[in-house]
């Protein structure tokens, strides 16, 4: 009997309407940084990485398996659940052969390679976006580069408590889907799609009908690149079966967009940072101060784009 292909993107409701859309050609660094990462507003960038070498090579057979060495990475043969469950209904395998066998698997067969970092022999096949460099910046909580290897395989609906991120199609294409929530709806979504009932037959009776919840779509074609602000939640379906790939880059928020303390979000971070890491505790708390300030400073309001 067939597998079943689990995908996440419809099971939250919502209105859909288009993700914006810009032609990566078109859009310049100071247009990115003010339009996008200053409001956090997401976009859907195409092109944006269209003369990388890797969009040329990473799809052929055997290049990418004979640039693995002996790395051993872990492979699951679900979606990628959320929170994840470390190590559960996954095997240790070398990297060449789990590429090799995603490449030559049916076309209703799952398999998930969860983030590692990027090989050594891989750099080389990745360029730079011409709109990000002035401001590429360390980020604080997330690795600055990580990849995803993967078949038929979703993202659960998640989001990220800081921190900005450029996901890039390298191979094959997927669909997005973002949403923000605020302090007003943030009761009506948020405990339940992170107690998965969004996942159960009667999810309907669950989430309210009249929330107005509007949730951006796009999908993302090899070389195409989505901006993904903290803040959105965002899930993911691969839009084909073939193997793909996705590189995550992310760069520091601007200071005056890392916190609020009106945002669930914020207030979940520092109760993260009580329980598991109090000695984050004070430099978290300063930054969200020292953003407050800054907005105060310029009288610029915190929205929820």
């Amino acid at each position: 009997m067939p597998e079943t292909i689990t995908k996440v993107i419809d099971l939250v409701p919502g209105d859909v309407q288009s993700l914006a859309t810009i032609e990566a050609a078109s859009l310049t660094e100071q247009a990115f940084w003010e339009q996008y990462v200053s409001q956090h507003v997401p976009v859907l960038i195409k092109g944006a990485a269209a003369a990388w070498p890797a969009l040329q090579q990473w799809h052929r057979p055997g290049y990418l398996e004979s640039r693995c060495g002996d790395a051993v990475v872990f492979v699951a043969r679900t979606f990628n659940p959320n929170p994840s469950l470390e190590h559960a209904a996954e095997r240790r395998q070398r990297l060449a052969e789990c590429i090799a066998d995603m490449r030559g698997a049916a076309d209703h067969e799952t398999f998930s390679i969860p983030a590692m970092d990027v090989p050594q022999q891989w750099m080389d096949d990745l360029g730079d976006y011409h709109f990000l460099r002035q401001h590429e910046r360390k980020p604080l909580g997330y690795p600055g580069k990580r990849i995803f290897f993967y078949k038929n395989a979703s993202t659960e609906w998640h989001y990220h408590q800081l921190d900005e991120t450029l996901t890039c199609q390298l191979a094959g294409t997927k669909r997005i889907s973002l949403f923000r929530l605020t302090p007003a709806n943030w009761w009506s979504f948020a405990p339940l799609i992170k107690a998965n009932y969004h996942h159960m037959s009667c999810a309907d009776r669950f989430f309210p009908t009249d929330s107005g919840l509007t949730k951006y779509e796009g999908v993302l074609e090899a070389g195409d690149a989505v901006y993904i602000p903290p803040f959105w939640w965002h899930g993911i379906d691969a839009a084909t079966s073939e193997p793909g790939i996705t590189l995550a880059q992310c760069f520091r928020s601007p200071v005056k967009r890392f916190g609020d303390w009106k945002e669930p979000i914020t207030r979940e971070l520092v109760g993260d940072a009580l329980r598991m890491n109090k000695l984050r505790l004070l430099p978290l708390l300063a930054l969200i101060w020292i953003s407050s300030i800054s907005r105060a400073l310029k009288k610029e309001a915190w929205t929820s784009a």
